[in-house]
């Protein structure tokens, strides 16, 4: 079976590349063996599962959870979260994986493996504002040349964002589908987690993390984390190791970090779409997001 490359246009003819499958597009670089089989793949009861859009913070949460399961305020150099990610590692280099796992994802909440729920594992799922995610997709998408060949400017590349015709499809989708898990499974331990306000009080909110996973963390090891898990030091340790997606000696998947960072591409028009598209496909669905802190 071979991919489904498309060359999806944005609105001044610039091509994006992604592969199709299951419906869904995802990076080229994935591997179809993977594809076909992670919704089958073996989960452990003890798996912790993080869930983000991209661009919501994955790398952030991943080191956070896996430094509060070791209980050890360290950067990870020989495992990072590209290692333990379901749809992108064969079943074989996740098994080899030591228990407690921290699994992490992109994908929508129905695209999961089926054992997820079946054995009830802890479901972190970050929420980050999708203004701030649709810059910062934009940049990787620019970034990473040999992956996406995309060439095209914010203002062609906004609607295709909105209309999810991007890899990992649409925010409003994969938010959504999680919203829904949550009311529609109460027995599911699903914690929804706020990037912005991971940013504005990252003691409480690491605290709050370890409560949920049922990890006892003294005030020591947390402030420790947190300080591990900064952005700067996370970047520094990243283009250390090699990861992160590294091009032109940048390791792509840290841009900026922050919170706001819309207000300096949007213009006054695009902001107001964003607004009238949000409030119709957000309709009944409540969510604490911050667009500014």
């Amino acid at each position: 079976m071979e991919k489904n490359i498309l060359h999806i246009k944005d609105g001044g003819g610039c091509t994006l590349d992604v592969q199709k499958f299951g419906g869904m597009y995802f990076p080229v670089i994935l591997g179809l063996d993977v594809l076909q089989n992670f919704q089958s793949m073996t989960i452990r009861e003890d798996d912790i599962i993080l869930s983000c859009y991209p661009k919501s913070g994955t790398h952030w949460f991943w080191e956070i959870l896996s430094q509060l399961s070791a209980k050890k305020a360290e950067n990870t150099r020989e495992t990072w979260k590209g290692d333990l990610m379901i749809e992108s590692c064969p079943q074989s280099a996740l098994d080899a994986a030591p228990s407690p796992r921290v699994l992490n994802t992109h994908v929508r909440f129905d695209q999961l493996p089926t054992q997820i729920a079946l054995k009830a594992c802890k479901i972190v799922h970050v929420v980050r504002n999708p203004k701030d995610v649709s810059v910062s997709f934009y940049n990787h998408h620019r970034a990473l040349k040999d992956m996406y060949n995309y060439k095209g400017e914010f203002k062609d590349y906004f609607h295709m964002f909105l209309d999810g015709l991007v890899d990992w499809g649409s925010w409003f989708d994969n938010t959504i589908s999680f919203i829904k898990a949550k009311e529609d499974n109460p027995q599911l331990p699903i914690k929804f987690m706020y990037y912005e306000d991971m940013k504005q009080d990252p003691i409480a909110r690491v605290r709050e993390l370890a409560d949920f996973i049922g990890v006892e963390a003294d005030e020591e090891l947390i402030r420790d984390i947190c300080d591990k898990c900064g952005f700067e030091n996370m970047k520094a340790v990243a283009l250390e190791v090699g990861r992160g997606l590294i091009q032109d000696g940048v390791p792509q998947v840290f841009r900026k970090g922050g919170v706001g960072d819309w207000r300096n591409w949007f213009t006054v028009a695009q902001n107001e779409e964003f607004d009238k598209v949000y409030s119709e496909k957000m309709a009944g669905y409540d969510l604490s997001i911050k667009y500014s802190i």
